[in-house]
């Protein structure tokens, strides 16, 4: 299946760390059901990354629209493109 990378930055808005752990519980769902592969924020906090694992973009979009963070307007500069794995553990 065909893997996603989402980055972003944030907002400037207190609903950051208002949303955080609806985020977080939806990564977790994301991440039991097999579409997420891996998430986190970059080391100095100014944006995150999550890469996805769906059959097609428009399906990774969707996951993405389901964020909390992306529904209350947390994230910004939001790319989602698809990756092409050719080394390492994820190579298909």
């Amino acid at each position: 299946m065909p893997l996603f990378v989402l980055t972003y930055g944030y907002n400037d808005t207190p609903q950051r760390s208002e949303r955080r752990a609806d985020h977080l519980a939806h990564l977790e769902r994301l991440s039991a059901d097999g579409a997420v592969v891996a998430a986190g924020p970059l080391a100095d906090l100014s944006g995150g990354i999550i890469v996805l694992q769906a059959e097609d973009e428009a399906s990774a979009q969707q996951l993405v629209e389901q964020d909390p963070y992306t529904k209350h307007g947390v994230t910004k500069d939001r790319t989602l493109q698809e990756w092409k794995v050719t080394v390492g553990s994820l190579a298909g």
